[in-house]
């Protein structure tokens, strides 16, 4: 087993070997995952384990753990989001073979000699963002039974001299007393 994580390698020479590596990846070190945060502070656990399942495909077996301080939709604060994720990835070469894998496998495409493995984290971790994360209620900096009040008055009938059409109504009338 590594702690150190190499910045490319190649996977199946990885599988073929039964490599694995454990560590901690700063935040600040994965930018695609950094648009999605409230902040890049503080890292995360993984271990990666490459070898080969029973029936001798190439598979990445991946675990990340860990905080991230993401972005609430409703107040727009941070807000926690505990990561305790696990993955296994099947290590292929066209999309005839991604076809062919079970269910519990995801492809990992592979069309050069090696892939960023640091990459491998940062796809999951942006996969377990919600895609609209919010507090929940009673811990949200807005209220929504203030914001359902504002709607309801917002959304009563108007009256009849609200009516923005009834100046062209009487335009209309008028305009037919002349003929």
């Amino acid at each position: 087993m590594l702690s150190q994580l190499p910045e490319r390698a190649d996977p199946i020479r990885l599988c073929e070997s039964d490599r694995q590596f454990e560590g901690v990846v700063k935040l600040h070190d994965l930018q695609r995952l950094g648009a999605f945060l409230a902040s890049t502070e503080g890292e995360m656990r993984y271990s990666l384990l490459f070898t080969r399942d029973v029936d001798r495909r190439r598979v990445i077996k991946g675990h990340v753990e860990g905080e991230l301080q993401i972005i609430c939709q409703r107040c727009l604060g941070a807000m926690p989001l505990p990561i305790d994720s696990d993955w296994q990835l099947a290590v292929v070469t066209g999309f005839q073979q991604a076809e062919q894998l079970p269910e519990e496998y995801d492809p990992l495409l592979v069309e050069e000699d090696t892939i960023v493995l640091r990459d491998l984290i940062e796809d999951e971790l942006i996969l377990a963002v919600p895609s609209a994360a919010r507090h929940e209620p009673d811990q949200c900096a807005v209220q929504l039974t203030d914001y359902q009040e504002e709607v309801e008055e917002e959304t009563e009938a108007p009256e009849a001299s609200d009516n923005p059409f009834a100046v062209l109504a009487q335009m209309k009338s008028k305009g037919s007393d002349v003929n």
